[in-house]
C-alpha cells in the first residue's frame, strides 16, 4: 500500500481542488488508512492502486465537512436565522470518481445477484 508521502504527491500531481486534503494534514495519514480500510472491504477482488487510495482519501477528508455530517445522519435541511441547505439525499460513502472506475461495490453487485435468482442473502448469520 502507498503511504502518505506518496498519496499526498499523488494528489499534488493529478488534483485540482485538494481544499479538504490540503486543511488538516494531521488527518491525512487517518484518512489513507481509512480509504484502504473501507476499499479493501468494498472491493475485495480489486488490486488497489495509488489513483483510487488517493481519491477516495480526498473523498473522506471532505466528509469531515459538518454540513456532509448532517447529511450523513439523514438531515434533510438545516436553517440558521434565515440562511437553509436543503440536502438532496445520503452522501455515497464511495467516492465519485473511484465509483467511475471500478463500478459497483462487491455488496451491491451480490445484492443484485441475489435478486435476480430470489434468493435471501444472509448477514451475521440470519436470514433477512
Amino acid at each position: 500500500m502507498p503511504t502518505t508521502e506518496e498519496v499526498n504527491l499523488w494528489i499534488a500531481e493529478n488534483v485540482l481542488d485538494t481544499d479538504a486534503w490540503d486543511k488538516k494534514p494531521a488527518k491525512q495519514p487517518l484518512a489513507v488508512k481509512q480509504a484502504e480500510r473501507n476499499l479493501a472491504r468494498w472491493y475485495p477482488a480489486v488490486v488497489l492502486n495509488i489513483e483510487v487510495i488517493a481519491l477516495q482519501s480526498i473523498w473522506e477528508m471532505q466528509g469531515l465537512d459538518p454540513a456532509l455530517k448532517f447529511q450523513k445522519h439523514g438531515v434533510k435541511s438545516v436553517d440558521d436565522h434565515g440562511e437553509g441547505v436543503t440536502y438532496s439525499g445520503i452522501r455515497d460513502v464511495v467516492a465519485p470518481d473511484v465509483r467511475d472506475l471500478l463500478g459497483k461495490t462487491a455488496s451491491e453487485i451480490a445484492e443484485e445477484e441475489a435478486e435476480e435468482d430470489g434468493t435471501d442473502l444472509q448477514y451475521g448469520g440470519c436470514l433477512i
